[in-house]
């Protein structure tokens, strides 16, 4: 176990936009009362006297058999029997109502052909160019996001992404579960153009649909920038193993165990100090030297799947939104139910072999890679695929490696591969063996930074 000095942290970009949560917000609308149309007519007190309409010394005559006391008949009124109308009454009601079924018919013609349009308006803008993860296939995704279930969705590397004008953006894509579905992965769409000759703000959308129906969806801002401080020469890709809590120690304390609370420090720190948590993808590429990474960049990793790191780190990753590496033994009984168990918008889950974690070799601390050849490692790697739905990283287990094992992984379409060397990964190391930064259990805030830094 060693350590090496490296070049200082530079600050980060100018106008990086702080970190936004993934979840969607709710609008409320408001709603305002009309005023009365018509406001009630003022009435008279029942003792006041209303001023009469009869001309002087005249005396309205009373009709026959109905007289009430007050009621005068005017010369020539001739009293209306309950539910009879004259015909020029008629005539004016019919004369009314004309205009209003006339005005009735010509509203309904003009909602019909508006509620045309706006379908049609519609379609046009849900055809927007889609694609799934594994290809270019057209979106059959068109629903609005209005209730994810309980998918979980989340991004493989940062949420906001930076990208030098003129080099390439990396799709990382995303991964998602649902409890009864499982992992849905391989159903997500994604859709988004980024243009990197152009600097601006892009966005990517991932979107997801399970068998219920619930549709869910993650989004990734893309900042294509026409200057940037830069990563130079090589990056810490952190290796940590278990999290524990104080008041429920394990039994076998050791230094692959770190305490929730100084987990929470380190995550802190880095999330204060606006660090960049690049994928895989781009991680390849910088190490090969294809690809500028912005200054303060870092990959965090945790080997073997414990539950401490779900249950307590878990809420931890989420509070800062930062994203890391969970490395899954997959021949344990329950791999595939701890993707789906745990999920996490910020965890994603890749292999750490399927049969591989276990002794039988002559390599390095003896694991057995080092006794199979490589059509039979690349059949342990190809079965953990399967069971985690990705292929972007690996972990070596016991941090054992060979050249099959190498050829092996390549062969897998693994991205990057990772030791237990104790160092930064360098521009130029083989990406199908990468070193990483050890942090033991009990590291201070400022050792934690001086190996990062």
């Amino acid at each position: 176990m060693h350590s090496e000095t490296h070049p200082a942290a530079r600050p980060r970009p100018t106008g990086r936009q702080p970190r936004r949560d993934l979840r969607s917000d709710q609008s409320a609308h408001g709603s305002r009362q009309l005023p009365n149309a018509h406001p009630a007519r003022p009435r008279a007190p029942r003792n006041q006297q209303v001023p009469s309409l009869q001309q002087p010394g005249h005396r309205r005559q009373q009709p026959e058999g109905s007289q009430r006391p007050g009621y005068r008949q005017q010369p020539g009124y001739r009293r209306q029997q309950p539910g009879r109308r004259t015909a020029a009454a008629r005539r004016r009601s019919a004369r009314g109502i004309a205009p209003i079924i006339a005005g009735a018919c010509v509203l309904a013609v003009l909602a019909f052909a508006l509620w045309n349009i706006g379908a049609v308006v519609a379609g046009i803008f849900s055809s927007d160019a889609s694609q799934a993860q594994d290809g270019n296939e057209p979106s059959t995704i068109q629903e609005a996001v209005a209730d994810p279930g309980d998918i979980v969705i989340g991004l493989n590397g940062d949420e906001d992404t930076y990208v030098l004008t003129g080099e390439e953006y990396l799709e990382a894509g995303a991964h998602a579960a649902e409890p009864t579905d499982g992992i849905l992965n391989d159903k997500i769409e994604i859709s988004g153009d980024v243009d990197t000759s152009q600097a601006g703000d892009y966005t990517v959308t991932y979107r997801v649909k399970d068998s219920s129906g619930h549709v869910a969806e993650a989004t990734r801002t893309i900042h294509v920038v026409d200057d940037m401080e830069t990563q130079q020469d090589g990056i810490p890709i952190v290796m940590y193993h278990y999290v524990y809590s104080a008041d429920n120690p394990p039994e076998d304390l050791n230094a692959n165990y770190i305490l929730d609370t100084d987990l929470d420090a380190q995550l802190a720190y880095l999330s204060e100090n606006d660090y960049y948590f690049p994928s895989y993808p781009e991680l390849k590429a910088f190490i090969e030297g294809t690809h500028s990474l912005p200054a303060k960049s870092i990959v965090l990793t945790f080997d073997d799947g414990q539950n401490g790191v779900f249950t307590l780190g878990g809420p931890l990753f989420e509070k800062y939104h930062i994203p890391v590496t969970s490395f899954i033994i997959c021949n344990n009984s329950d791999a595939g139910d701890v993707v789906v168990t745990y999920q996490n918008p910020y965890i994603s889950f890749q292999s750490h072999s399927f049969g591989l974690h276990q002794p039988g070799g002559t390599v390095g601390h003896g694991g057995l890679i080092s006794a199979l050849s490589k059509d039979e490692i690349v059949e342990d790697l190809e079965h953990a695929q399967q069971i985690l739905g990705t292929t972007e990283a690996f972990a070596y287990p016991f941090g054992d490696v060979t050249d099959d094992g190498r050829a092996a992984v390549e062969e897998a379409g693994i991205l990057c591969a990772f030791t237990t060397k104790n160092s930064w990964a360098h521009i130029g190391d083989d990406v199908r063996a990468l070193p990483r930064v050890r942090m033991n259990g009990g590291t201070s805030l400022d050792g934690f930074v001086s190996q990062i830094s």
